[in-house]
């Protein structure tokens, strides 16, 4: 029995509207691993211990959010480049 990959049913956007959504969706998108990364890394350190583990996340979300503004780590921007190449041309 062969099994194909699932084909994408979601149509592509439009070029133009293309770049902000995926830039977008891409920094969100590390903002989002970034915060799990330093999730982790808070419950390994002293914030995650007593009082500071009350402000812990918020902590987590501030440093997360404040790295993706400076241009992040890198993730996003590549899968910013691999979405983009899967967006259809305006016609």
């Amino acid at each position: 029995m062969k099994v194909a990959p699932p084909e994408l049913t979601t149509p592509a956007l439009p070029a133009q509207e293309a770049p902000r959504t995926l830039n977008e969706a891409a920094r969100e998108f590390e903002a989002i691993l970034l915060r799990r990364m330093l999730g982790a890394l808070e419950k390994t350190t002293s914030l995650g211990e007593g009082a500071p583990s009350l402000y812990g996340s918020m902590i987590v979300d501030a440093m997360a959010d404040a790295i993706v503004q400076a241009g992040g780590l890198g993730f996003g921007a590549v899968l910013e480049q691999a979405l983009a190449e899967r967006v259809k041309e305006p016609e």
